[in-house]
């Protein structure tokens, strides 16, 4: 009866066994189907608790707005390259740097070209005043700013919360008990963590934009102060020119009238020419033989 009792009880125990087993199984396939609807209840509380801190020190930092700047100027200069130096050396002198830089030379042997530079938000009024006080005239001037406040804030919202997840997501990995388990669970972190590296990717783009705004120029070189006797010698040249072609097309346009008017009139011309001729030499016959009678 005692061995009966002992066998019963090892095979109880043996059931007991396999059902924790099969439950850890059961357990562990649905970690990764769970663990994305428990963050996505974190994300929500995590990105309602970051946004009213955020938005807090906004309201008291009104100052600190994430706004991207960007300038757009058009000049003319009388020397293009010396314009071009000054300009990028008070670039230099901000702590800005150039983008992009070139040049073309025009027909008229004139130099233009485009600089596109960056400079601390600081200095972006400054920096376009400045360009007012040296030797250029500012033919067209525009600016504008981009505010990506809420942008920024939801980013940083939705990073700590990405964050939570991977952390969680690590935790599973660490409990899973067998390598299909594993396998689901490395996929769904990778994914997780992809969405991180964007969004930090973005974020940091926001953060550079705002802290060095952008400025394009446009630069033309202009001919100034000598270039208007320049030009008057030439005007003088053109008129000249001008003058010596519409003379020569008042001649010929003369010398055609004339010629259509006696074309066209030949009909009358010609018999009263001939008429003409006939008395002409009738009454200088006519003469000759009065002054032979006469002798």
């Amino acid at each position: 009866m005692g061995k009966i009792k002992g066998f019963l009880g090892i095979v109880f125990l043996v059931l007991v066994i396999s059902a924790c087993s099969s439950q850890e199984e059961v357990n562990d396939l649905a970690v990764s189907d769970q663990v994305f609807e428990e963050a996505e209840v974190a994300t929500s509380s995590e990105s309602m608790n970051m946004d009213r801190g955020i938005l807090n020190q906004v309201s008291t930092k009104a100052a600190e707005r994430m706004v991207i700047y960007q300038g757009y100027l058009t000049l003319e200069v009388k020397d293009f390259y010396l314009s071009r130096d000054k300009i990028q050396e008070r670039t230099g002198q901000l702590g800005g740097y150039v983008v992009e830089s070139h040049h073309h030379e025009g027909a008229d042997g004139k130099l233009f070209g485009t600089i596109v530079l960056r400079v601390p938000k600081q200095d972006f009024v400054p920096f376009i005043e400045y360009i007012g006080t040296t030797d250029v005239k500012i033919v067209e001037q525009s600016t504008h700013g981009n505010d990506v406040t809420e942008e920024y804030i939801d980013l940083g919202s939705r990073l700590k919360a990405k964050s939570v997840v991977e952390e969680r997501l690590l935790g599973f990995m660490e409990q899973a008990a067998n390598t299909e388990n594993l396998l689901k669970i490395s996929n769904d972190l990778a994914k997780v963590q992809e969405e991180i590296e964007h969004m930090t990717g973005r974020k940091q783009f926001l953060e550079n934009q705002v802290e060095l705004s952008t400025i394009t120029i446009a630069i033309n070189e202009v001919s100034i102060g000598t270039s208007s006797i320049q030009g008057d010698e030439l005007n003088t040249w053109e008129r000249s020119k001008k003058l010596f072609i519409d003379t020569i097309n008042v001649a010929l346009l003369a010398s055609s009238t004339i010629v259509v008017f006696l074309i066209g009139l030949s009909p009358v011309f010609v018999p009263s020419l001939i008429l003409i001729l006939i008395i002409m030499i009738y009454y200088k016959r006519k003469r000759k033989n009065n002054d032979q009678t006469m002798d």
